[in-house]
Formats: structure tokens, sequence, C-alpha cells
């Protein structure tokens, strides 16, 4: 087996592909179309059978545009997670920073084969286990390769953001407790540093759980109490590790959709991720 992984320039970015007995299925493949062809210019003569999309956030669908035909695989709540206004004004801002020109309008990948609770790609000699892992966004999945215990960790157990809770808290709490059952020897999460130490990829689990404990003990505290939503963020402030310059504001977010989640006097569809979102799609 070979395990590819291609950082992007943009967002610590992990593009990758698991490729055995000259089959390869390649894993969010790239964000600009360079790093796209470059990843599947490193499989050499080997045939994409699949592309897994870990989930439906911008970022994370670009990549099957840049290549040829496939087997895209996503979760059955991809469709509906996907968000083609969002994603467009996501690509457009990232094209027009980054000098990029684009010929015409983006459209979303549709996939091929989706899954409800897990599934088995057969590539090559592997068998990569597909598995939901929702609580970031509702669709996300994993993929863990058994033979070698590599596990693609899609958006968590990154070493450069906060876990962002745009989907559900209980949910992603009940995703990393079942990653914690894992015997894992190599983790790479979407964003951040791969790692085959051990000792760092508890630290991570510690670490995240932990910063998702502390989260519904504060604001269910906050709710309890009668704060207002602004009273919660404000009293919430502080909590976690800090990891970018963009932890305070992933803080926030979560605290909101927390807040509606737990009780709260708020509209969980005006809160968190989804106001940020709606937000961003405005402007």
């Amino acid at each position: 087996m070979t395990l590819l992984i291609r950082p992007s320039r943009f967002l610590h970015y992990n593009a990758g592909a698991f490729v055995s007995a000259s089959e390869a299925c390649l894993i969010d493949p790239g964000i600009a179309a360079d790093e796209v062809a470059a990843l599947h210019e490193e499989i050499g003569e080997a045939e994409l059978r699949f592309v897994v999309l870990t989930h439906a956030d911008w970022d994370h669908v670009l990549g099957p545009e840049h290549l040829p035909p496939a087997t895209v695989v996503a979760h059955e709540r991809y469709v509906e997670s996907l968000d083609p206004a969002g994603i467009r004004t996501a690509l457009a801002e990232l094209e027009e920073h980054a000098g990029i020109s684009r010929a015409g309008v983006f459209e979303p990948p549709q996939p091929g084969l989706t899954f409800a609770d897990e599934t088995t790609l057969r590539v090559g000699r592997l068998e990569l286990e597909l598995g939901h892992a929702p609580g970031h966004t509702a669709d996300m999945l994993t993929v863990f390769e058994p033979k070698s215990a590599t596990l693609w960790a899609a958006d968590v157990l990154s070493d450069v953001e906060l876990p962002l809770v745009a989907h559900d808290l209980a949910a992603y709490e009940r995703t990393l407790a079942h990653i914690a059952g894992l015997e894992i020897a190599a983790l790479v999460p979407g964003h951040g540093r791969a790692t085959a130490e051990r000792h760092e990829i508890a630290r991570r689990l510690d670490e995240d759980r932990r910063y998702l404990a502390t989260l519904r003990q504060a604001v269910l505290a906050a709710v309890a109490s009668g704060s207002s939503l602004d009273e919660t963020v404000a009293a919430c402030g502080g909590l976690g590790p800090r990891r970018s310059p963009e932890d305070e504001s992933i803080h926030r977010l979560n605290v909101e959709k927390a807040y509606a989640d737990l009780g709260g006097d708020a509209d969980p569809r005006d809160v968190g991720f989804a106001r940020a979102r709606k937000e961003a799609t405005r402007a």
C-alpha cells in the first residue's frame, strides 16, 4: 500500500490517495486545479477507481471537476448538505485572492455511491472502511485502513484549528468517542499536520474531547441561569486551546450553536455556522 498526502497551499488542507495493486482512491483531492492535477499525477499508472468526498464543505468538493471520470463516494446526507451558493461565494473569494481565473460556473459534484452508516471500498488489496462521522457536518465521513491502522479523519483532530461544531454537539462527541475506540497508528486530518506519533494522536483526542465537554458544561450552566445568547457568549469566552487566529471566532460560533441546541432562546438556523454562512453568502 502507498498512502499519498499532498498538503495544499491553502487552509492547511490535506488531499490524498490510497494506492494498491494498480488501483487508487483519492480523498478530498484538492483545492486548486494544479494541486488536484499533481495528486493525480502522483498515482502514476494506477487506475482511479474512487474519489471520496469526506463532506460537503466548499473546500472539500472542488477536486472532481479536474479529474477523469471516477465513482464519487459520499455519505447519503451529502446532497442535502450541499450549499451551492455558499460554495460559489467562498470559491470566488479564494480565486480572487489567489489570482485564479475560472472559465465557467462551479457545479458541485454529485456522488455515484452513497451509504448510511458504513461501507467498504475495495482498492487493489485494500479494504477502506468508510464510516459516518457527524458533528462538524451532518454528512461527514472518515476513512480507516485497518492493515496500517491509518485514519483519514476529515475535519476532526486538527492541530491548527478548534473543533467546529456546525452540525451537532452531541454527534461530534459521539464521533470522537468512536474514534477513541480505534487503534490508530497514523492520523491524517483534513486540515493540519499528519502524524504517526501515538502520543500526539491521543493528545489531540483528549484535548478535543475536553474542549467539547467544557463547552457543553459552560453553555448548560448559562442556559439554566436564564442567560441570553450574548451573555452566554461573554461568559464562555476563553474556553479551550488556542491553535490559530481564527479560534476566537470559531469558538463563538460553537457557543452560539450549543446555546441553541441545549435549550437556549435561539433558533439554530440563525446562530453559529448557519448564521456565518448566510452572512457570507449575502456579502
